[in-house]
């Protein structure tokens, strides 16, 4: 049962016949579905998703039904990510981020997701950005929980130009006018979400839009000090109403000197969108020109980082390693300079940046090593741009033996080589285990087992 207040709301924006449509649809329609394929890892659709109908991404598509997602080995190797269709439209920018990066050449080209977990909107500015030279994505998620599953799906998609936070917007103050594009998509009342989340429907009041509405402001005033002048900053929620979609928008073009580019609101029903969704996207005036800045806390973390000289097979070229403590960490050349900056700010909360690849442990490796640190290949390597195929031995297993995998069961792989083996499934590594001959011996991170035989649920 909708809200008679939402009704009376939507009637008002829509009118009275619009309105009814799109209440209807909500009311006795079950909810859309879409998935957007992982250009760092395959070309095209899965035969799988072969009916499904186009959305504002290229690599977008709509399906008729809602499949199990988790028994799919695909969906666990990264190959695609299951998103909301409206949230595709942020591709729209893309164009104009192409022209950003022509304007000013110098320095790396950064981009903020602010209010960025479960992933959807980071995994698609990434690859985006794989088409733009020297570019970088911080990805920011507030809650530590939420951030853990934001790290889980960054690192299952593979790019390396990535850093995931766990910040207050207030706490990037510290990153004044450095970033080109600032992406916030709101915390919202929602109303985008009521064909999805019954629990949507039973919190929505009008209190809770005005709440709502002024909480968006702070965020967004806290956050605009970090855009470069002559930035574009992407403002989105999941709902319908004005206070917290275009009452935001002019509030920014009225006080902060913003030139709106772009302003529009998707409904369930609408060609290519599947729930709700209010897109803007808007310019600051001033000179493009410049190199970003970053300014260190006074406890600025010194030291940590030091470049890995000794040639790594595993990754390939146009990476630069560097160790930490026990780690080693790729990062692509273009960018390296620029998040290791970034990293040494004490005052973020970074939770991930770059690529795992490896861990290594001085004095462990007696003759056999020559007395040289060993190292060994981590995980999250084999999910990554970094990893240069064919390094390690590649078996292709079949879906019985990949899901076996990703529940953690024992398996066997008869006639493959021993130590370390990665595991592929439609020709994409997914896993990576250690075959000692009559067993393998499981890297698979215990957060990413899967656990239910039941379909998984992902925004």
């Amino acid at each position: 049962m909708l809200p008679d207040a939402f009704k009376k709301q939507l009637e008002l924006s829509l009118g009275p016949e619009r309105a009814g449509e799109v209440i209807s649809i909500i009311s006795s329609t079950p909810a859309s579905v879409a998935i957007r394929i992982n250009p760092f890892k395959i070309k095209e659709f899965p035969a799988q998703f072969s009916s499904g109908t186009g959305t504002f991404s290229r690599w977008g598509r709509l399906l008729p039904e809602r499949p199990s997602f988790v028994h799919d080995p695909l969906f666990h190797a990264g190959a695609y990510y299951v998103q909301e269709a409206s949230s595709m439209y942020l591709e729209s920018i893309f164009p104009l981020m192409q022209e950003m990066r022509a304007e000013s050449a110098a320095g790396s080209f950064a981009v903020l997701d602010l209010c960025a977990a479960p992933g959807g909107k980071s995994t698609h500015l990434l690859s985006m950005l794989k088409d733009i030279p020297d570019a970088l994505l911080v990805s920011n998620e507030i809650s530590r929980t939420r951030a853990s599953v934001l790290c889980g799906n960054i690192s299952k998609w593979g790019a390396a130009n990535v850093m995931v936070t766990s910040n207050d917007p207030a706490g990037f103050r510290c990153l004044e006018g450095f970033f080109d594009v600032i992406v916030v998509d709101a915390p919202c009342s929602g109303e985008g979400m009521f064909r999805k989340d019954p629990e949507a429907v039973a919190q929505w009041s009008e209190d809770n839009v005005r709440l709502c509405a002024a909480r968006q402001r702070r965020i967004l005033a806290d956050i605009l000090p970090c855009l470069r002048p002559s930035g574009l900053l992407v403002y989105s929620t999941c709902t319908f109403n004005h206070c917290e979609d275009e009452d935001n928008v002019a509030w920014l073009s009225a006080n902060f000197g913003f030139k709106v580019l772009d302003c529009r609101h998707f409904y369930p029903g609408d060609p290519k969108a599947g729930e709700g969704f209010f897109f803007s996207a808007m310019r600051r005036d001033g000179n493009p020109e410049g190199s970003l800045r970053v300014k260190k806390s006074r406890s600025a973390r010194q030291g940590q980082y030091q470049i890995w000289k000794d040639k790594l097979p595993w990754v390939r070229d146009g990476f630069e390693v560097y160790r930490r403590g026990g780690q080693l960490k790729a990062f692509p050349a273009g960018v390296a300079e620029s998040m290791l900056a970034v990293e040494e700010i004490q005052s973020l909360k970074i939770m991930m940046s770059g690529t795992a690849v490896a861990d290594v442990m001085d004095g462990k490796g007696g003759s056999k090593s020559g007395g040289r640190p060993v190292v060994l290949p981590q995980y999250s390597l084999i999910q990554s741009e970094v990893y240069r195929r064919g390094s390690l031995p590649e078996v292709e297993v079949s879906m019985e033996t990949a899901m076996d995998y990703m529940q953690r069961k024992a398996i066997l792989l008869q006639g493959a080589p021993t130590g370390y083996v990665v595991l592929t499934y439609g020709g994409i590594p997914f896993g990576l285990v250690k075959n000692i001959g009559q067993r393998c011996n499981s890297l698979l991170p215990p957060s990413l087992r899967v656990r239910t035989e039941m379909p998984s649920e992902k925004d």
